[in-house]
């Protein structure tokens, strides 16, 4: 074989290489802690928290319960997401003794799915209205378009999913949440993805 043949076929085949690593890194799907594919319908039951700044250091801490489904394979929904109260506020909101009147998701189901090492929720909205005649805004409906989840203790076993995600406005922060959801009864450390 002479060497432009050599040079060719070294270039097809590292070609193929280059397509084919993506595709595996976005081949996960969900397991169960055994690695055997999840190929039914699994639910996760969830509770835990979430900060929301309006800005940078005002906002308020709140209880949330949300649950997780999936059929197997590399998707899944967000089908429930409630505030049930939010128990402590800071900067304006607590100077300006603003309350949360009702939170809620909007827009459910949101989308989930699974990467590598962790996962993605499309399309996360949540609107929250406020009582108190001096509250700065009556309501934030804010939607994190692709918002990163990640999974502890490990992709594998997991327990509890983190969360986080920012909206800027002329590079700064016009709005950031984040969290966690610690995952309730049997299903907790039972499944994961790889």
């Amino acid at each position: 074989m002479n060497s432009n043949r050599r040079l060719l076929l070294a270039g097809v085949i590292a070609a193929i290489v280059v397509l084919a690593v993506p595709a595996l890194a976005l081949a996960a799907v969900w397991k169960d802690k055994n690695g055997t594919n999840v190929s039914k319908f699994t639910e996760f039951t969830m509770n835990g928290g979430e900060i929301f700044e309006t800005t940078e250091g005002n906002g308020m801490s709140c209880e949330i319960h949300a649950t997780l489904t999936t059929e197997g394979g590399s998707t899944g929904k967000i089908t429930k997401f409630e505030v049930k109260k939010c128990t402590a506020s800071f900067g304006s909101f607590a100077t300006t003794k603003c309350e949360l009147n009702v939170g809620e998701g909007k827009g459910l189901p949101w989308t989930v799915d699974v990467n590598a090492t962790d996962l993605t929720v499309t399309n996360w909205r949540t609107k929250h209205t406020f009582k108190g005649a001096s509250c700065k805004e009556a309501e934030l409906d804010k939607t994190i378009a692709s918002m990163t989840v990640t999974l502890e203790p490990s992709t594998t076993e997991v327990s509890e999913l983190a969360f986080i995600g920012i909206i800027l406005s002329e590079g700064k922060q016009a709005y950031r949440t984040f969290g966690s959801l610690e995952i309730e009864g049997a299903n907790k450390g039972t499944y994961g993805i790889g």
